[in-house]
C-alpha cells in the first residue's frame, strides 16, 4: 500500500505555477512546504509514499502515479479570496466518492480546523467546488484535496504558520490510519 502526497501547484520548472498569490506568500511553496512536512511524518511512520515533483505539472504527475484500491491520495492547496476576511478549510471528495472518501475528507478537515482554530467550511463532492470537476478525483482508492487555509487571510496565515508541524503530525497519523484500513 502507498500514500500519494501531492503539492497543488510547482514553484519550479518550465511551466511555474505558482497558484494563488497574497500576503507576500505562494500558493506553490506553501502546498511544497506543507507536503514535504506531511512526507517526513509519513516516513517516521514507515508508510510508504510517492509524492510529486516540484517542477511537475499535475497532469505529468496523473499519468506518472499509478493508484490502486489500496491507495491513499491526498493533495494540498491554500484556499483565496478577495476579501481578506474569508476563512477556514475545506476539503473535497469525488463526486462517486464512497463512504472511505467522505469520511477521510471530514476527518481532514476537522483535524485541520481544530489545530489551526479557523472555521471547518466542510467536507464537500467535487461538484460543489468552485472547478466542478478535479483531475485528482479520478485516482483509485480513498481521494481527498484539502484547502489547509485563506491564503488571503493574514490570520489563518498565521495560524498555518504557528500550527504547521503540528498539523502535519496529524494529516500522517489520518493518512496512515487510512492506509491501515485498505
Amino acid at each position: 500500500m502507498t500514500a500519494f502526497i501531492s503539492a497543488g501547484h510547482n514553484p519550479k520548472g518550465i511551466k511555474v505555477d505558482p497558484g494563488a498569490v497574497a500576503n507576500g506568500l505562494r500558493e506553490a511553496d506553501l502546498t511544497v512546504e506543507f507536503r514535504n512536512l506531511v512526507v517526513a511524518e509519513l516516513l517516521k511512520r514507515k508508510v510508504k509514499v510517492i509524492t510529486d515533483k516540484d517542477d511537475e505539472r499535475l497532469g505529468d504527475y496523473l499519468k506518472r502515479i499509478k493508484t490502486g484500491s489500496g491507495s491513499v491520495v491526498l493533495e494540498f492547496h491554500f484556499d483565496a479570496a478577495l476579501s481578506p476576511t474569508a476563512t477556514g478549510t475545506t476539503s473535497l471528495y469525488g463526486n462517486d466518492a464512497d463512504r472511505l472518501d467522505i469520511a477521510f475528507s471530514k476527518e481532514l478537515a476537522e483535524a485541520t480546523s481544530k489545530i489551526l482554530k479557523i472555521k471547518n467550511r466542510g467536507a464537500l463532492s467535487e461538484s460543489q467546488s468552485h472547478r466542478g470537476s478535479l483531475g485528482l478525483m479520478r485516482k483509485e482508492g480513498i481521494v481527498s484535496l484539502l484547502e489547509v487555509c485563506f491564503i488571503s487571510n493574514p490570520s489563518d496565515i498565521k495560524a498555518y504558520n504557528e500550527n504547521k508541524k503540528e498539523l502535519a503530525v496529524k494529516i500522517a497519523e489520518i493518512v496512515e490510519h487510512y492506509e491501515n484500513l485498505i
